[in-house]
């Protein structure tokens, strides 16, 4: 074997590797490139490396998805809450139906505000225990029917003095994340659910478009915090689902009740916050 040959090839491949992944850090939206398998253990490494020099931790029990095949715009449309004052932005003490609850809304964010009158009944709540905080959050939605038939778990995300249990709507197996529950918790139990819930109605018309891998909105996503703060985050999730709002096409969302919503990779990190990714053309949502 020619092994002067041998490493000269391979060196070329390592900076083919490194300008494609360089690229895609900084290259111009919409020109992110292509990881067909990022699964495969070389590249996944690299992923890794690559991320880590900008400041994002991939840890090695977090999975990156596989790239589905071509997906279409899903349309969804905004559900009011029967259980919501009247249109009011003003607290309401309970009422016939919730007369252990008060109740807020905001015709801003559409958001419905459910604060219980006394201390739940719930146990004593470790916000860093992730499987008695679910439990603790499905147990209250369950005891008071405030889970829609349609919610499924989404995510537990940090909070300032504990921890978030989130659902979302489902449609043909994906999450909707335009739609979401929330139960707030804190070391005492319970605090407030917040609901705004959307219903996916079907696919628009027309053809599929092929979705860019969670490796390239990974990268995207580096970039940008590299760019706005430098400080190293860990990434806890990463999902494919469906999300966008209303205000992304009009500039009165309230007055709006069904839009289109996009197939996105949503990140979460271990400060709590949630980025989505446009599985399309690799930009921000949010």
């Amino acid at each position: 074997m020619d092994w002067t040959r041998a490493r000269a090839m391979l060196l070329v491949a390592f900076t083919v590797v490194n300008l494609i992944l360089a690229f895609a850090l900084w290259g111009p939206e919409g020109e992110m490139i292509t990881f067909n398998r990022p699964s495969a253990r070389s590249q996944l490494v690299q992923l890794r490396t690559t991320l880590d020099e900008r400041g994002l931790i991939l840890p090695s029990g977090v999975t990156v998805p596989d790239t589905p095949g071509p997906m279409r715009f899903l349309r969804v449309e905004y559900q009011p809450d029967p259980e919501k004052p009247g249109g009011a932005s003003e607290l309401s003490k309970g009422g016939t139906d919730l007369p252990d609850f008060m109740t807020r809304f905001d015709p801003t964010t559409r958001e419905t505000t459910l604060e219980p009158l006394r201390v739940p009944s719930s146990p004593a709540v470790d916000p860093a225990d992730r499987t008695t905080v679910r439990q603790v959050a499905e147990a209250f939605l369950q005891e008071h029917q405030f889970l829609p038939a349609d919610a499924r778990f989404s995510g537990i995300f940090a909070a300032a003095e504990g921890a978030v249990v989130e659902f979302a709507p489902h449609y043909q197996g994906l999450p909707v994340y335009s739609g979401y529950l929330r139960v707030y918790l804190t070391p005492g139990g319970v605090e407030r659910v917040v609901k705004h819930w959307v219903a996916p109605v079907g696919y628009k018309e027309g053809p599929a478009k092929a979705v860019r891998p969670a490796a390239e909105a990974l990268l995207r996503l580096a970039g940008r915090l590299e760019q706005e703060d430098g400080h190293v985050r860990t990434i806890l999730d990463v999902q494919l689902g469906y999300y966008s709002g209303p205000s992304v096409t009009v500039s009165a969302a309230d007055e709006i009740s069904a839009w289109e919503t996009v197939p996105v990779w949503r990140i979460t990190l271990d400060n709590g916050l949630v980025y989505y990714v446009n599985a399309f053309n690799g930009e921000l949502e949010s």
